[in-house]
């Protein structure tokens, strides 16, 4: 008997979670909205919706924002999400540098801090990461009922799922996944995001791929990475790894690249390979105001010295982008015939150089494909820049975290 009193209200239970979750999902992604507004959406009557809104800010999820525009009569009450509810903190890791940062749930950055701890295959750099992240949230009194979780993006073959990033096995002790090292040591949950995907994200969420169905992000890094859109969904592949266009082989006689292989489109297109390649040029003989701009010591050029040099007009450092721009555009050539976009969102460190990178990249696939693929296709500089990444990852983690907590 207990059984059956119990299912009606058990079903009841499991709508009234889930409106509550995809409210709050809606208030973080669009805005403050009405009671009216939240009852269409959710196809549930105004004394639901009413009751729903009630507990949540009894439970301090949601405020009063203000009032709306009225048509008639007496103008509509609007409710958002509580910023103060919770702070994350975002970890954007890379090759060169990681960045510690602290947002509230409208996705305003409170606090952040560079630190220089470069992604390394070993314990080591986990060590010094609690140790740099401990210190930023002590030296700034948070505390750990404060956060509500950590997002984590980073380079690598990530399956978010398991919480793995096989590129980087030796972070932790044999068999142990690094989401489970990392909650170990926070005592908060976290979730695990490759960098590129997280950039996808934040570009679909907040960028120029808002409302768009087909879109390719092209993450110009350290590496090479490709995000993928299809029908309004990230497409992570079966295990999450899908999107690694810098592995694509363009050169088979070429470098051997890290992965292993020979003649991948890192090798000659990454923001490693374009140093490289300005290194060479100097050393070759090549007149450029690179030398001057790093005071002779090539060991300190970085593509910062390139983008700078671009800028001001010097024609071996828009030679190299050049080169580097038409082998991108060869290679997205194949992923736009693949998937048939409607946007391509370049972004990375060399986003930076704007059109010098972009264009010879728009003119490669115009050169390389089908006339019929390219009449929608258009291809833009990430307005977000780097913080698509970042903005990604929080939205990548508060989604996971709200169905945790309704679930």
């Amino acid at each position: 008997m207990d059984l059956v009193a119990e299912e009606p209200s058990s079903v009841i239970d499991i709508r009234k979670n889930r409106i509550r979750s995809s409210l709050l999902l809606h208030l973080y992604q669009s805005g403050d909205t009405s009671i009216n507004k939240m009852a269409k959406l959710f196809h549930a009557s105004i004394p639901s919706a009413t009751g729903i809104v009630n507990d949540l800010m009894r439970e301090g999820w949601i405020t009063e924002t203000g009032t709306g525009p009225a048509r008639a009569g007496r103008p509509p009450v609007l409710y958002g999400l509580n910023a103060k509810k919770y702070l994350t903190l975002i970890m954007d890791i890379n090759r060169h540098d990681t960045q510690l940062c602290i947002f509230d749930l409208h996705n305003q950055l409170i606090l952040k801090r560079k630190v220089d701890i470069r992604l390394d295959d070993s314990s080591n750099f986990l060590e010094e990461l609690f140790t740099s992240t401990d210190d930023f949230l002590k030296s700034n009194n948070i505390t750990r009922s404060k956060l509500w979780g950590i997002g984590v993006s980073m380079p690598g073959l990530i399956n978010s799922s398991q919480g793995i990033n096989l590129t980087y096995l030796n972070l932790t002790p044999p068999g142990v996944p690094l989401v489970t090292y990392l909650k170990e040591h926070f005592d908060l949950p976290v979730c695990l995001f490759n960098d590129t995907k997280a950039t996808t994200i934040g570009e679909h969420r907040f960028g120029y791929a808002v409302d768009k169905s087909q879109v390719l992000t092209i993450n110009i890094d350290w590496g090479v990475g490709l995000g993928i859109i299809i029908n309004g969904e990230v497409f992570n592949g079966a295990s999450g790894f899908a999107g690694e266009l810098g592995h694509i082989q363009v050169k088979p006689d070429g470098m051997l690249c890290h992965c292993g292989k020979v003649g991948c489109l890192d090798t000659i297109t990454s923001a490693i390979a374009l140093i490289r390649q300005a290194k060479d040029g100097i050393n070759s003989g090549r007149a450029t105001i690179l030398k001057q701009i790093v005071h002779g010591n090539l060991d300190l050029l970085e593509t910062s010295h390139i983008i700078e040099a671009v800028h001001a007009g010097d024609e071996f450092s828009i030679d190299l982008l050049s080169t580097v721009g038409t082998e991108l555009g060869k290679g997205l050539a194949t992923a736009v015939h693949l998937f048939n976009p409607e946007v391509i969102i370049v972004g990375g460190l060399l986003a930076e150089a704007g059109p010098f990178i972009s264009n010879p990249i728009e003119q490669a696939i115009n050169k390389y494909c089908l006339s019929d693929f390219k009449n929608p296709l258009s291809i833009h500089i990430s307005k977000l820049g780097a913080k698509a990444r970042l903005l990604g990852t929080q939205a990548y983690l508060f989604d996971n975290l709200i169905a945790k907590e309704f679930s």
